[in-house]
């Protein structure tokens, strides 16, 4: 567990005989305040990632900050997707004759059940892509 105390300790330069682990030492340091939830949250992912605390946050915030790209609002997201899934069945059903009201509201039904779904595995495969796009990983 790290330590709750204001000023963190990972903001120590390290000792003249240890190398810093890239070209330039870190030098500048930024604080923050955390709830006990928000601190646990951020604790087990920065275990899950196998890095200190310091380390994940410092990798999650220039990869944010690197990103270059707009936050994808999750709702509208989701009704794109339901009007994906929709038009797609609409389409591939369309092909093979007529559609009766229970057709349609059959595929209507079933695009409602899957959007957020979709959306949640879009944007899950789109992080996934930045992360290793921001570790190097192919």
């Amino acid at each position: 567990m790290t330590s709750h105390s204001d000023k963190p300790d990972n903001d120590r330069l390290p000792s003249p005989t240890v190398a810093p682990s890239n070209d330039s030492a870190r030098s500048r340091s930024i604080a923050t305040r955390l709830t006990e939830a928000e601190l646990n949250e951020v604790e087990t992912a920065a275990a899950y990632a196998g890095k200190k605390v310091a380390e994940w946050l410092r990798d999650a915030a220039l990869a944010h900050a690197r990103s270059g790209q707009e936050q994808t609002d999750p709702i509208l997201l989701a009704e794109i997707m339901g009007m994906r899934s929709l038009m797609l069945n609409l389409f591939a059903r369309a092909s093979q004759g007529p559609l009766s009201s229970e057709d349609l509201r059959k595929m209507s039904a079933y695009s409602d059940s899957v959007k957020e779904q979709k959306a949640d595995e879009l944007i899950s495969q789109r992080r996934a892509r930045n992360n290793n796009k921001a570790t190097g990983k192919p």
